[in-house]
């Protein structure tokens, strides 16, 4: 599937007709995560939040972009919560690694991020539909918890775990943010 989509990238995409919705990754949490308690997100909260002591506006400069959608963040590795904040979800990718640490008893975990594209009825991939994600647990079952609509040209706010969802973009956040141990 990956090198067909690949092959259909290098043949010239369609451009968007829309500005597509804009996804951050990066791994030091931005002061801004500490605006979350238990009932304004989804996921756990289990640590502080190790942001930079100086808040140097960026948060603000995405908002004021106006096209960001969701930031991906790692560093506290038993936080996995995602909350949405002036327009924006904030998000922790959870522990995923061995190499660091971990809390006793809590799955390590993977926060899965899909964005699908339209299809249109000749052939052709088109805008963004959706932004999706949700957490696939290191267990025996490989678990996926707390799903989320992040961004959908028609809102919504849950998803089933257990659906056929269309792939075009599967990105691991954990694989793009290599948390490293502290």
């Amino acid at each position: 599937m990956l090198f067909v989509l690949q092959k259909a990238y290098m043949n010239g995409p369609v451009p968007q007709k829309k500005p597509a919705p804009g996804l951050a990754y990066f791994h030091i949490p931005l002061p801004e995560y500490a605006n979350f308690d238990s009932s304004n997100f989804t996921g756990v909260k289990q640590e502080g939040i190790s942001s930079a002591s100086v808040n140097s506006g960026f948060f603000t400069t995405l908002v004021e972009s106006g096209d960001v959608k969701a930031v991906f963040t790692g560093h506290d590795h038993v936080n996995d919560f995602c909350g949405k904040l002036t327009g924006i979800h904030l998000c922790y990718a959870g522990g995923f690694g061995y190499h660091a640490y971990g809390k006793a008893g809590w799955s390590r975990r993977a926060r899965v991020v899909v964005v699908s594209l339209e299809k249109a009825e000749n052939g052709p991939w088109e805008d963004v539909k959706s932004v999706k994600t949700w957490k696939r647990l290191d267990d025996q079952n490989l678990t996926g918890i707390d799903g989320q609509v992040l961004w959908s040209k028609s809102f919504g706010s849950k998803i089933s775990l257990d659906s056929g969802i269309l792939c075009t973009l599967f990105l691991v956040s954990k694989l793009v943010l290599q948390q490293t141990h502290r």
